[in-house]
């Protein structure tokens, strides 16, 4: 004991654990029996010895639960009860628990009785349904951490039909008469409390309705005693009263029995809501429901203890940048955010106030193994206005910090100075979280856009600690298939955090320290398995939490709960957005040749940010150092290193090196080559196809009106004149002649003169750079399987050698004829030609599918001017240059809209 004194007092007080090593049972923690002059060690000892607890139960408790408990978290002390017909859960009686403790480790008769003896006297009376789990075998010196294996099987059976059966359309009849299509804008709170001023502000709100959600607890006067406060706070200083609010024109107090009427409503909404379990945070979702049935496009989801700041008018702030909807609502000044791990802490870049000191801090549910990993800190790439609709992407979830005590886990609460806050001045930006990182937001303080509504549902068989943070997990999985975007908000909320006890917390956000960074590294690869259909959000929602099941972040009864879900979101017409997914059946390639430049770390991780919103499987190729390969590797960016370093010959290595890394790849099909300033349009690539066409080879035209050029095969070219012009013969004697086989000279210059407008003007690079390299080049003997009949070499002419895709089915004679171009150093713009027409010679592949390419050579290269008239010409496949060294916000504006051109 920690006190004696205090163990006299508290007799049938339940203990924390037993532990038998080598004190035959007798030492034992009792939680609630220290007194207040013990408190800091207590402290101390009881932190550490939750840790142990955690670690030692965590598969045996993980395995032994089930899904059918409630848990009350409004509290926050988590209390848990159990379904006593569970036939799955170890249901023991006092005694039986006390001999698995005793029989931990091996003991002697006399010692396992003195053990059970002891505990039987500390064990409260019986209790029916408590669960008492085992303990593993463990190693002495660690634990095993979770490893997110797949160790059971959804049943493929139970699936939901793609179109539900017999569920209504006339939602008239589901309505409520005082609301319907009244309001737009809804605020959902769930509460086992009395009202308090955080409701009031929320009623405040101009053009806002809301609904409060009743559990088993909520006072059921709850309406009056709204009223009195507003009584109360609007009374002025004569004694007269303010005018008052209508409070039934735009407040629902959804109560238990409202709620059990409901559990009658026909087709999936009656068994969805029959199916929400009591005691727990995910009523919450009822109110979700009936917001959106209602006619909500935004949901402000919020809890009793957490106030929206009044501005110095007095009033509520406005927690949407304009009280206007429509497509012209925008957040000002939004910082873009550079970051490369899948794992984004959001903390240090909105600046709490003990930043100053230089200590971490991170939100709830953020994995504890990375908050002290800068590199998932972010940095600020550039700032800019951000509609909430644009043609690329949609803003669809806005979570507000909130000052004094913020939505932080127990360990942050136990080791960090509170209050906190946060910055929220002139100098404070909102922030734009990258698509392919994931950043916890919760159910305390966020805007939810109509887009993404369907996301609002909570899991029920977590605890309500973790109930939030896994639906905010498991939303942004397919937010970056949709292009809806999440933005963090400077605080317009203070949260008075509601009596909690902290140590009831660590044990309820127990998978939120165990689970999370498995949950992200499974999210950020996630890809559903299977034939076809998962086009549709519905589809891949349910999919996905089946295989979340599989896996242990839920049980069978959430899988359920998102079936029902679904169909009644069907049933009261909502309409889910469409996907905008991201391919994943091609590798993008990105060739840096500066790599000795100084920044040059964000330029690669802003570019392979940006290209991840497209490409799931993105790589940074250049001459990097092994330093530069290891802080590459750091920021979770793949990267490959040339040994050759000059620009020339280091992009061919660097495209067969990335094409022999995927060859044997049951995912990768093709690779994407492209320099770091030339610009995709994915939809032209891609012809509008999902998934990607691997086919084919594809490069782009020389010129932006010209499809002729020299990846095209001359052999069979219908303008034999252009044909002639743009290439020539080369003989290992080092003879010269044209396609034609008129002339014959031993110098390129003089096949110039003998043949009007030669390689359109390229005479002179391709003699200096390209003539002798290849005279080497077709005299090695393994260049002779790709002689001509006549015994020369075909060469095509040149290339702006920027761009060029790759089916992987093609990487080794690819690599084949790579290695000799780089063996003799041709020059990238005349070998890649030549490279991919020895792939074409030598393989069934096509003559390769040509995309427009759109330059400039004069004073607007490479600036906004040039990227605007390209935009004006139409559809272009490619576009450069466009340096990021003129501007990551420049860049990304242009990328954003070569997909959508004038």
């Amino acid at each position: 004991d920690f006190s004696r004194k205090s163990q006299t007092k508290t007799q049938n007080k339940s203990c924390l654990a037993l532990l038998p090593a080598r004190c035959e049972g007798k030492f034992i923690f009792n939680m609630q029996t220290y007194n207040s002059r013990l408190a800091v060690p207590v402290v101390a000892v009881l932190v550490l010895a939750s840790i142990f607890y955690l670690l030692v139960i965590e598969h045996n408790l993980a395995s032994s639960m089930r899904s059918s408990y409630t848990i009350s978290t409004s509290t926050g002390t988590s209390g848990i009860d159990f379904n006593e017909n569970d036939a799955d859960a170890s249901i023991m009686s006092s005694t039986e628990e006390a001999e698995t403790i005793a029989q931990v480790q091996p003991a002697t008769t006399n010692a396992k009785q003195e053990a059970l003896g002891a505990v039987q006297q500390m064990m409260p009376p019986v209790q029916k349904g408590v669960l008492i789990p085992t303990l593993p075998d463990i190693d002495s010196s660690t634990g095993k951490s979770f490893d997110g294996l797949k160790f059971r099987t959804f049943d493929a059976n139970k699936k939901m039909k793609q179109a539900e059966e017999n569920n209504p359309n006339d939602i008239s009849l589901l309505l409520s008469p005082s609301f319907a299509n009244k309001c737009s804008k809804w605020g959902v709170v769930t509460t086992i409390n009395g009202p308090t001023l955080a409701i009031k502000h929320v009623v405040d709100l101009p053009s806002w309705c809301l609904v409060i959600v009743a559990d088993t607890k909520t006072p059921t006067d709850y309406m009056q005693a709204l009223k009195e406060l507003y009584i109360n706070k609007n009374s002025t200083a004569d004694g007269g009263q303010q005018p008052v609010v209508e409070l039934e024109n735009t407040v629902f107090f959804f109560s238990v029995e409202k709620q059990k009427e409901w559990e009658q409503k026909p087709g999936m909404l009656g068994s969805f809501v029959s199916s929400t379990p009591w005691k727990h945070f995910c009523r919450k979702n009822l109110g979700y429901i009936f917001a959106i049935l209602h006619g909500a496009n935004f949901i402000f989801d919020f809890d009793d203890d957490n106030y929206v700041k009044l501005d110095a008018s007095g009033k509520p702030m406005n927690i949407l940048p304009s009280e206007e909807e429509g497509d012209e609502m925008k957040l000002l000044n939004v910082t873009i955010v550079a970051n490369g791990p899948s794992s984004f802490n959001h903390h240090p870049i909105m600046h709490p106030s003990f930043n100053e000191t230089e200590q971490t801090s991170w939100a709830r549910g953020f994995p504890l193994q990375y908050i002290q990993d800068k590199h998932t800190q972010g940095r600020v790439a550039f700032q800019k206005d951000l509609p909430f609709k644009s043609k690329s992407d949609e803003i669809g979830v806005i979570q507000y910090l909130a000052d004094d005590n913020p939505d932080i886990d127990a360990f942050h609460r136990l080791s960090k100075p509170l209050p906190m806050s946060f910055k929220f001045d002139n100098d404070a930006h909102s922030i734009l979280v990258p698509k392919h990182s994931y950043a916890p937001y919760n159910g305390q303080a966020t805007v939810h856009m109509k887009n993404a509504l369907w996301a609002t549902l909570l899991p029920a068989t977590v605890p309500g600690r973790v109930s939030d943070i896994w639906r905010s997990y498991f939303a942004q999985c397919i937010f970056a298939d949709a292009g809806i975007r999440l933005v963090f908000s400077p605080p317009k909320i203070s949260q008075q955090r509601n009596d909690h006890d902290i140590l009831g917390d660590l044990n309820a956000e127990h998978d939120l320290y165990m689970k999370s960074g498995k949950l992200i590294e499974f999210l950020s690869g996630w890809e559903p398995q299977g034939e076809g259909g998962y086009d549709l959000i519905p589809v891949r929602m349910e999919q996905l939490w089946i295989d979340l099941y599989e896996r242990g972040y839920i049980e069978i009864e959430d899988v359920t709960a998102v079936q029902m879900w679904l169909g009644t979101l069907v049933q009261i017409g909502y309409e889910f957005p469409p996907l905008k997914r991201r391919f994943r059946n091609v590798a993008m390639m990105g060739q840096f040749n500066n790599a000795h430049f100084p920044d040059v770390f964000d330029k690669v991780i802003f570019w392979a940010q940006k290209h991840r919103e497209y490409f799931q499987t993105v790589v940074a190729a250049g001459p990097f150092s092994e330093e530069q390969l290891k802080e590459l590797e750091a920021n979770s960016i793949q990267a490959i290193a040339s040994s050759v370093q000059d620009s020339s010959r280091g992009p061919i290595e660097n495209l067969m090196n990335t094409l022999l890394l995927f060859k044997n790849s049951s995912e990768i099909e093709g690779v994407l080559y492209a320099h770091d300033d030339l610009l995709l349009n994915v939809t032209d690539l891609s012809q509008g196809l999902y998934p990607f066409p691997t086919n084919s080879i594809i490069a782009n035209t020389l010129q932006m009106n010209k499809n002729f050029q020299s990846y095209a095969d001359v052999r069979i070219a219908e303008d034999k004149k252009e044909a002639n012009e743009m290439s020539y013969k080369l003989f290992p004697n080092g003879t010269f002649t044209d396609l034609n086989r008129t002339v014959f000279v031993n110098s390129l210059r003089d096949l110039g003169v003998a043949i009007p407008n030669f390689l359109h003007g390229w005479t002179r690079m391709e003699a200096n750079h390209c003539k002798g390299p290849k005279l080497n080049m077709v005299r090695d003997p393994d260049m002779v399987k790709y002689q001509e009949e006549d015994g020369s070499h075909l060469f095509p002419g040149y290339v702006q050698a920027d761009f060029l895709f790759v089916p992987t089915k093609y990487s080794d004679e690819f690599a084949e004829a790579a290695r000799l171009h780089i063996k003799y150093h041709v020059f990238l713009e005349c070998a890649m030609p030549k490279i991919v027409d020895m792939v074409v010679q030598q393989t069934s592949a096509e003559v390769p599918r040509l995309v427009r390419l759109c330059t400039w050579w004069s004073g607007k290269r490479g600036k906004p001017d040039m990227y605007t008239k390209c935009l004006g010409k139409g559809v272009i496949g490619v576009m450069h240059p466009i340096k990021l060294s003129t501007g990551l916000g420049i860049y990304d504006n242009a990328m954003n809209l070569i997909q959508f051109p004038i």
